[in-house]
């Protein structure tokens, strides 16, 4: 009796291990099978968000970004709108390029280096290559709203020793952001006097304190009166005497220099 009891009870056991790894076995799957259709879900937002890139179609933050990425760049747009000089961004942030998208990017080699369903995170890396450059770079994605989303780009690019670095754009936009706008100094007559003179050192403007200038061929005693005014960095100069609209220039502090809308620029001279 007390043999069969004992292979009962092994029976018995034998069962439920076999019923819990039949059940263990079923979690798997349906984890795995989560897993393939984010990854699936991912690698299309990826291709999708490319095509629309191509075709330089508006509001692809909307589509396929994060909130903390909208608010971020929105962040942004409104400091860059107080800075004097060229904003965060100096490029479209999704491609690396500057002027208009190639209509070939594609995003090739996608790789995923994290994927965690349950925390609706996700790491993906992937070459985005086009007719003009190819660039790597890699997503950070939440999962929000019941969709996959870009939360964070990270560029690579290759330092002056040819050494690749990192830049995670989401940590510069913060970092951005951190520090306190730049004081625009206001021109006036009084810093905006001095000596100007073209390219080719071949002509002169010499503006004045008392809002008088003059304007002619270095080397020459013949020389035209202006008057001018300053609004904002524009400085636009009349003829004295002479009927014509005003020639305006635009007053760049990085390059010291004054340039009009045909072209023409004016360097500040250094007065030892």
């Amino acid at each position: 009796m007390m043999a069969s009891a004992l292979l009962l009870l092994l029976a018995c056991g034998g069962k439920k291990t076999q019923t819990e790894t039949q059940t263990e076995s079923a979690d798997a799957a349906i984890v795995d099978s989560t897993a393939i259709l984010a990854q699936e879900e991912i690698a299309g937002l990826i291709k999708e968000l490319y095509a629309a890139a191509s075709k330089n179609e508006a509001g692809i933050d909307q589509l396929y970004a994060c909130h903390v990425w909208r608010k971020m760049v929105a962040a942004v747009e409104e400091k860059d709108s107080h800075e004097a000089e060229i904003g965060f961004f100096n490029d479209d942030y999704w491609t690396h390029m500057q002027d208009s998208n190639p209509d070939d990017l594609e995003a090739r080699d996608v790789k995923f280096e994290l994927l965690d369903v349950e925390k609706g995170r996700a790491t993906v890396s992937f070459l985005l290559h086009s007719s003009v450059q190819d660039v790597r770079q890699k997503f950070e994605l939440c999962h929000e709203d019941g969709k996959w989303r870009v939360h964070n780009i990270i560029r690579y690019f290759k330092d002056s020793d040819g050494k690749e670095e990192e830049s995670n754009l989401l940590e510069a936009m913060r970092s951005y952001l951190d520090k306190p706008l730049e004081e625009v100094q206001e021109l006036t007559f009084a810093n905006m006097a001095g000596i100007y003179d073209d390219e080719k050192q071949e002509s002169r403007f010499c503006l004045n304190e008392d809002g008088t200038a003059t304007w002619g061929m270095i080397g020459s005693l013949n020389y035209t009166e202006y008057t001018y005014t300053i609004d904002g960095n524009t400085i636009c100069l009349k003829p004295k005497d002479v009927e014509s609209e005003d020639d305006c220039y635009e007053y760049d502090e990085n390059t010291r220099t004054l340039k009009n809308e045909q072209g023409a620029v004016y360097y500040r001279q250094v007065v030892e």
